[in-house]
């Protein structure tokens, strides 16, 4: 199977895009109609959610699997670090999984749509940005 081939318009895949646009469309959903108070458990959710992707795809396909699960689960436990610790801890986790989402496009762990990682990298970071202008305006 190989993942980079596919195109954002093809109808391949057509549940990952919905899927994906319906992330988006929560995240953006769940800051503008929940109180502000809950905007780090919201940030918290979704950087979770955000990291099976990865690990489930690596199992589906055999590739890169411990490395995957890994790196997921220690983004998993930073994100959680920022109810506790910093919200710092969770920006970081989510610019860290962008990060990982350009380490993809240049082929490391499990091989992924280029269309998928470009648009993941995109979305986490402007997410960061919203997120560190929202804890120094505060």
């Amino acid at each position: 199977m190989h993942f980079h081939s596919d195109s954002l318009f093809s109808r391949n895949f057509i549940w990952l895009k919905f899927l994906s646009a319906l992330y988006v469309v929560g995240l953006m959903v769940a800051h503008a109609k929940l109180p502000d108070r809950y905007i780090w458990e919201i940030a918290v959710f979704f950087s979770v959610a955000m990291n099976f992707t990865y690990p489930l795809a690596a199992l589906k396909t055999g590739n890169a699997q411990r490395l995957e699960v890994m790196f997921a689960l220690f983004l998993i436990v930073l994100s959680f670090a920022g109810l506790v610790i910093s919200p710092y801890c969770v920006i970081s986790a989510i610019f860290l999984h962008g990060a990982w989402d350009l380490s993809k496009h240049r082929g490391l762990g499990v091989p992924f749509f280029t269309w998928y990682v470009l648009g993941c990298v995109t979305v986490d970071w402007f997410y960061v940005a919203a997120l560190i202008a929202y804890v120094v305006t505060v």
